[in-house]
């Protein structure tokens, strides 16, 4: 029907940004507001209806998210969010370590650090509860240990502590300086000291009246730095991966309280004001960039915080002594606002789309856009023959008070805002109204929720005005009070044809696998008798359709199993076939090996692979219907995935999954090493708890 219309089509991230000015907005494969991650409340834990449980006074994060409780009572518990569920990891009055303990996890290890206790340092196996390693006395290899704070990750264990022991000459000197130093110690995972990282400008502030010092925080980041809190002197210190110190800086003068690093540096401290009147709470997270400004506070927390924690997936853990609750919040996408204005919306103001003819009486518009609910998309839009207006009192090309660098967005829409039409809400296709003349100008308005924004993917805008009146008797387009109710009217049924013309002239592409994708792609497949499902990716099924020809040609052999699945995976299969190992199994002492690892059957061949070729059970299974689909059909395969490690009489390949080097030195440190004949026993420990025990062996349990 559009056979004389011409369109402008804007659908690259270069058109919007060459054909108009852009605010609060993102261009990629679609438009959209801006977005950013920001944390909100994922779970919540609440201590206080646990039975058995006491007053939670710190914590740690376990594998899997599994939480570590100390309670007053010095018990220790782990406690599962998903299913609430909850158990003692020692038994009542273990005596190992007291409720002032501090805890840190890694992996399935838990280190307890308690200044109080006769082990100073332990590492425990977070499932069994079996002591791993532990430290007793204040020295560590001739380094003073007292801990004040502790952190562990995959790298090691980080204890901050006092760097002079408590004698009666350095107390005075403290008292008198009003501060002492500091120092981290940092341990491998075994227990052993690997570094101190000490600086003289690394004090704790002492209280002027000689009391406690206020509770110092470390933690660190996931590359590797060390940051220190001293919640009286309210200083922060910032340590490099290699110990040097960065920064020193000073906070506001606020009650904060637990301290957490991200992968982006950005540091949370919370705050630990108690809540006298019953008023709003003001007590939030407060986030300060890598230098120590101040960016805002986290939103989605509000209340007290005596300890904070992130995890390596950027999770953060919240622990409210006064109410017993433990927040967990994580990273969500969450809309921005307008700079300056605080409203969830941006918009595209575009420059003039020309049609090369005065008075060209433009016809409509098309928008493929994702619209979810709650948010709008408003276009609104005016024409002019000059494209020259009165604007604040002045005479402005409209192109060049668009393009002008010393308005703000808010100035430039201001000034045109009376040339604007209605706006148009959710359009899918809209016809112009009283759009006339050579120039058409548009602004496109986002308006987004919190969580939600629209995507524009695509705008055509159509000229000159064509309708299905103009194949309608002339009586039809003389009458000037009813031709506008009837070109609307029409124009549903132009839409329709339009949408059925383009499909019918984008025939061809619908049978080109590089252009299609989903359930186009998979029909496709189903052409060449290729069974897909929804679990297979379309770059898989593009790659499969290409080898197609060489998978046909030598389908059901050992080369077309070979080209399918070096296809699909991308690295070539080991195929085992019973002529192989034949002569093999025709030794008796052999039989039962060769039978174990390929079979006994002459009509089975087995199919080595990478652990890498399937990275999930969905994969596996993928695999298996494919090579069920190609290989012969008397024959029955077995798909079996190598392991990098050395099994005898199972699947162990010397150069595929097992390599064999020369002997060399077990070296514990640059000073320790064990030759490689060396035997480790473990002398008069027998029977014993923590050290070596044998349950059935030399030790039984009634």
């Amino acid at each position: 029907m559009d056979d004389g219309a011409l369109y402008f089509s804007v659908n690259r991230p270069e058109h919007w940004s060459r054909r108009g000015r852009t605010e609060n907005l993102d261009i990629g494969d679609a438009v959209r507001l801006r977005s950013d991650a920001r944390y909100g409340v994922l779970d919540t834990a609440a201590f206080g209806e646990l039975e058995g449980v006491g007053t939670v006074s710190a914590f740690a994060v376990g594998l899997f998210g599994r939480l570590i409780l100390l309670d007053d009572a010095g018990d220790l518990w782990t406690y599962d969010r998903h299913s609430r569920h909850h158990e003692r990891l020692f038994v009542s009055r273990h005596g190992l370590f007291s409720a002032s303990a501090r805890l840190a996890a890694t992996g399935d290890t838990l280190i307890v650090a308690d200044p109080d206790g006769e082990r100073m340092l332990a590492a425990y196996d977070v499932n069994s509860g079996q002591t791993r390693w532990s430290r007793t006395g204040e020295w560590m290899d001739g380094v003073y240990c007292r801990p004040l704070a502790l952190y562990a990750d995959a790298r090691g264990v980080y204890v901050l502590t006092f760097a002079d022991p408590p004698s009666e000459e350095e107390a005075a000197a403290a008292r008198l300086s009003g501060k002492a130093r500091l120092r981290i110690l940092r341990l491998g995972l075994s227990g052993g000291l690997i570094a101190a990282i000490e600086d003289d400008r690394f004090v704790l502030k002492l209280p002027a009246d000689g009391g406690e010092h206020g509770q110092p925080f470390l933690t660190v980041s996931p590359l590797g730095d060390m940051y220190v809190y001293d919640s009286l002197g309210r200083a922060l210190f910032a340590f490099s991966a290699a110990g040097e110190l960065l920064t020193r800086m000073m906070l506001p003068p606020l009650s904060f309280a637990g301290l957490a690093v991200d992968s982006s540096r950005q540091i949370y401290v919370g705050d630990s004001r108690s809540m006298e009147s019953e008023g709003e709470d003001d007590r939030f997270i407060l986030q300060f960039g890598e230098s120590g400004e101040l960016i805002g506070k986290v939103g989605g927390f509000r209340g007290k915080a005596d300890a904070i924690l992130i995890d390596g997936k950027d999770r953060m853990y919240i622990l409210n002594g006064e109410q017993q609750t433990l927040a967990v919040l994580d990273l969500q996408p969450q809309t921005l606002a307008m700079p300056g204005g605080g409203a969830l919306e941006g918009f595209w103001l575009s420059s003039a789309f020309d049609s090369a003819d005065r008075e060209t009486v433009w016809h409509k518009f098309t928008l493929e856009a994702d619209i979810p609910d709650g948010t709008q998309l408003r276009v609104r839009y005016f024409a002019d023959d000059s494209g020259v207006r009165t604007i604040e009192g002045g005479i402005w090309r409209i192109d060049d008070w668009i393009a002008r660098t010393d308005l703000t967005a808010a100035e430039k829409l201001r000034g045109l805002s009376g040339f604007w039409s209605e706006p148009v809400v959710n359009p899918g296709d809209a016809l112009f109204f009283g759009a006339k003349g050579r120039y058409l100008w548009m602004l496109v308005e986002w308006i987004g929720s919190e969580r939600s924004t629209p995507a524009l993917s695509r705008m055509r805008v159509y000229f000159p005005r064509q309708t299905l009146l103009s194949y309608l008797p002339a009586v039809y387009q003389q009458e000037s009070g009813g031709r506008g109710f009837l070109e609307r009217y029409l124009a549903l049924f132009g839409t329709l044809f339009d949408e059925m013309e383009e499909r019918i002239d984008g025939m061809a592409r619908q049978f080109d696998r590089e252009t299609v994708g989903g359930g186009q792609l998979r029909w496709l497949a189903s052409w060449l008798g290729l069974d897909t499902n929804e679990y297979w990716s379309d770059d898989a099924i593009r790659r499969l359709i290409r080898a197609a020809p060489d998978m046909y040609r030598y389908r059901g052999t050992r080369r077309g199993i070979e080209r399918a699945i070096e296809t699909l995976t991308g690295m070539k299969p080991i195929i085992v076939e019973p002529a192989q190992y034949k002569a093999l199994r025709e030794r008796g002492d052999w039989r039962a090996v060769v039978d174990r690892l390929y079979g006994n059957d002459p009509f089975t061949f087995s199919v080595l692979l990478h652990p890498d070729q399937a990275r999930s059970d969905m994969e596996k299974v993928l695999l298996r219907q494919l090579v069920e689909d190609i290989k012969p059909a008397h024959t029955e395969a077995k798909l079996e995935w190598l392991q990098p490690w050395m099994y005898l009489d199972l699947h162990t390949y010397l150069g595929v999954n097992t390599v064999l080097a020369e002997p060399s030195i077990f070296t514990l440190g640059d000073d320790r090493s064990m030759p490689n004949d060396t035997l480790i026993v473990d002398a008069n420990m027998n029977r014993r708890l923590d050290a070596h025990m044998r349950l059935g062996m030399d030790s039984e349990m009634e």
